[in-house]
């Protein structure tokens, strides 16, 4: 699988709201940075993300750019009547997701 399908695919499942199908892709020693959470492991980002689960939502990728191991994705995020611009950079070795950067403007947006 290439970085590009790698890093579409945690996207897809992510947006379905399959917290379950993620485990897979990412590395134990994922690294996550957003505007309001941060993880140092796979484990603790999963916890998260089963305490708070996405709720299924439509996504409309905008732009993909890609190096030998990042791939960055622009993607409009759809969730109820709302639509979002969404920036993730990712970083990949060895067919598995080892950090994630998270850009999004939070303003409006509480977290829980």
């Amino acid at each position: 699988m290439t970085n590009r399908d790698l890093t579409l695919r945690f996207i897809e499942r992510f947006c379905a709201g399959d917290v379950e199908g993620l485990v897979s892709i990412l590395a134990e020693n994922l690294q996550f940075r957003g505007p309001f959470h941060q993880f140092e492991s796979r484990e603790g980002y999963l916890t998260c993300l089963r305490n708070d689960p996405p709720v299924p939502s439509q996504f409309q990728v905008v732009s993909i750019t890609e190096s030998e191991d990042q791939v960055a994705v622009f993607f409009e995020y759809q969730k109820s009547n709302e639509s979002l611009l969404i920036a993730q950079l990712f970083k990949c070795f060895d067919n598995q997701i080892t950090e994630i950067l998270l850009v999004f403007d939070g303003r409006g947006f509480v977290p829980d």
